[in-house]
């Protein structure tokens, strides 16, 4: 079976990302997620489907094809939404919009600029950052569990096992590694997601790198902190601000670029 599908590639700091503008059943996200990541050219790592907005007061509303949460899709659509006209210019002409994405309850806010590429989203607050087995931090972000470890005590290689281990206790939509080399400040990200039962080798990751920057502020006291957190293709930059000894806030920011807009025809096993 053959399907025609509009869409819009992303690429936000090397974790490239499909937008999907036409409408699609949900039960159908893995197999149409699957096609659009074998059988384009992009490289992409992730599938993004645009839904109608559903509630009141955002402007945009999307879904992960593993209903799971992501940073850098949100910051992106952020972004796309401004350059269609949604959302509120500010005073430095940037464009603040709402943005409802799987893996969270409540609606985010982005401010992108569609001259620049700009692209920032508050991102949801950790429900937890806890010392956890291997010397690893593990940080509970709802919609994604992260896992970040010392890659010269834990490998690359060692995530299919950590991840099996993981998931005998745990079943979140998705979970990822944040190996973290702290003498060069670089961190690979390796993210599984459940319902596509897919890993990837993310070029950057920005639900990671929130819990890489929670991590290293857990034990920091109040104030704001900001870094720049080096990844396999590209950087992103975060800010934290912690008071009461919590974190109050948390976001992500930097570039992304849009790739391509176009219609395209994929082949899936079965009809629409």
């Amino acid at each position: 079976m053959k399907k025609e599908l509009e869409i819009i590639v992303v690429n936000p700091a090397g974790n490239i990302t499909v937008f999907v503008k036409t409408p699609v059943q949900k039960n159908r996200y893995q197999k149409i997620a699957n096609a659009l990541l074998t059988q384009t050219e992009y490289n992409a790592e992730q599938v993004a489907f645009i839904l109608d907005i559903a509630d009141k007061g955002i402007d945009g509303q999307i879904d992960m094809s593993g209903l799971e949460f992501c940073g850098n899709a949100t910051r992106s659509y952020g972004l796309i939404l401004s350059h269609m006209g949604f959302g509120i210019k500010d005073k430095d002409e940037n464009i603040i919009t709402s943005v409802k994405i799987s893996g969270t309850d409540k609606p985010l806010t982005t401010i992108s600029n569609p001259k620049t590429g700009f692209a920032k989203v508050h991102m949801p607050l950790p429900k937890s950052i806890i010392d956890y087995k291997y010397n690893g931090t593990l940080v509970d972000l709802d919609g994604i569990i992260h896992l970040v470890l010392d890659v010269k005590q834990y490998p690359v290689e060692t995530f299919d096992e950590i991840r099996k281990e993981f998931y005998d206790t745990h079943n979140p939509p998705a979970f990822g590694i944040m190996y973290y080399d702290n003498t060069t400040s670089f961190m690979t990200p390796v993210v599984y997601v459940r319902d596509i039962n897919t890993t990837y080798h993310e070029g950057s990751c920005g639900s990671g790198t929130v819990a890489m920057t929670s991590t290293l502020t857990k034990n920091l006291k109040d104030g704001a902190y900001e870094y720049d957190i080096r990844q396999p293709d590209g950087v992103i930059s975060s800010t934290v601000l912690k008071s009461n000894n919590t974190i109050e806030s948390v976001s992500i920011e930097g570039i992304v670029e849009i790739i391509d807009e176009k219609k395209i025809t994929i082949k899936i096993e079965e009809d629409f």
